[in-house]
């Protein structure tokens, strides 16, 4: 298959609304941050980021993996009944799960926040999206499994034109403490109607049919490796607030350095969410799968890189829009930059290629030896470089994850040719 051939599959398949919608919710995080780094003051802002890049780090366990392997499982049922029973299987228990870790965190919330004090009550609030963010993914899973890319997509922008409007009132009126509001309330808020017309607005307390079982251990396999992926992105935030002296100062400069950088896996997140059934289709079949990712590398990976080398010239740019103080971090973001660029030519297909392949544990020890390489080398640089240290190092570390899955890949398809032989 040729590039050109590549991408108009990609489009056949409706992956421009899905791209297209992710970036639309990007810049929709984006016009939020700005409205709020606007309005409060740095310590302010610093104290909310710190709170919800902790929670966030436990967003893949809402649900204990019920829409993760609702997606894959979902896939496979065979006609619209079977999927719509498990979804509303996932849905019920994954909601109930999801409450529970709303109270554990809400507990623990003293503990986990006391490097920032000031940030226990916005983590309390913020908590709650295990619920909301639970709901919406269950929505755009369900479609997916339908092969309707497009309304999953517009589940995305509906999201977005909210989250926007939601910010922007209620941080006026409450500050920081508004835009945890609307963090929360926005993905239910847009969920709820897509589920109502795809018919998906109930739950079932039926036990699971025969023909799913493995339906658990795939969840709680895939909840636990994005669980330690999402945890990468935290241990440097987390750990800044713990060495360094005017935390919340450090923590807001920082974040928002990286803030640009993240949000560029719009690209490689939606190619991978469009192609997941796809790539799932070819688990037994090396040749598609080196091919996908040869096509991936020659098209979508030049986009990603000549995006990422524009926001580099833009860089000092791009953070005075934040506000005064905020281009301090200009080298950070940089920095940042590049290991992103291992983020969407290695780590965030392969990843995703890897647990639509069944092999959600293989990302799971990759992404705890990761983390726990990231936390004894943040620990060493950070308290001697402050947050440049810290970037240097989650830089370095996105693309040795980026490299550990490519082996993986090739042992996944090594594997499948030895057994061809058999």
């Amino acid at each position: 298959m040729s590039a050109q051939q590549f991408i108009q599959t990609f489009i056949q398949r409706q992956g421009l609304w899905m791209l297209g919608a992710n970036v639309l919710a990007k810049l929709a995080g984006f016009a939020a941050v700005v409205l709020v780094t606007r309005t409060v003051s740095e310590a302010s802002y610093g104290a909310y980021a710190y709170a919800v890049v902790l929670v966030s780090a436990f967003v893949p366990f809402m649900g204990f993996g019920a829409y993760q392997a609702f997606l894959k499982f979902g896939a496979d049922a065979p006609g619209q009944s079977a999927k719509r029973q498990l979804h509303a299987y996932a849905l019920a228990r994954g909601t109930m799960l999801s409450l529970a870790l709303v109270a554990a965190i809400t507990a623990c919330a003293f503990l986990l926040g006391s490097g920032v004090p000031e940030s226990v009550p916005l983590m309390q609030i913020v908590a709650w999206t295990f619920v909301s963010t639970l709901w919406m993914e269950h929505t755009k899973s369900y479609a997916k499994c339908l092969h309707l890319n497009r309304a999953s997509a517009q589940v995305d922008i509906t999201y977005s034109f909210l989250l926007v409007a939601m910010v922007w009132g209620f941080t006026s009126m409450w500050g920081v403490e508004g835009y945890a509001y609307a963090v929360v309330s926005a993905p239910a808020l847009a969920s709820l109607p897509w589920m109502a017309r795809l018919h998906v607005l109930h739950w079932s307390w039926k036990p699971l049919a025969d023909a799913f079982q493995g339906f658990w251990s795939y969840g709680m396999y895939t909840a636990f490796g994005a669980l330690l992926a999402n945890a990468f992105y935290a241990v440097d935030v987390y750990l800044i607030g713990r060495c360094l002296a005017d935390s919340a100062d450090e923590v807001a400069l920082y974040r928002v350095a990286f803030l640009i950088p993240l949000a560029t896996r719009v690209v490689p997140v939606a190619v991978a969410a469009t192609d997941f059934v796809k790539t799932a289709s070819y688990a037994s079949n090396a040749h598609k799968l080196w091919a996908y990712m040869k096509n991936y590398w020659r098209t979508f990976g030049l986009l990603s890189l000549a995006m990422l080398a524009i926001l580099w010239g833009l860089t000092p740019w791009l953070l005075t829009v934040f506000g005064p103080g905020y281009e301090e971090g200009a080298g950070v973001m940089r920095v940042l930059l590049l290991g992103m660029l291992g983020g969407h030519w290695l780590r965030i297909p392969l990843g995703n290629m890897l647990s639509a392949l069944g092999r959600a544990n293989w990302n799971t020890m990759v992404n705890a030896v990761v983390l726990s390489t990231t936390a004894i080398l943040c620990l060493w640089r950070i308290p001697a470089d402050g947050i440049s240290g810290a970037a240097k190092i989650m830089a370095g570390m996105i693309w040795l994850n980026g490299a550990m899955s490519l082996c993986l890949l090739w042992l996944h398809t090594e594997l499948l040719r030895r057994q061809s032989q058999v």
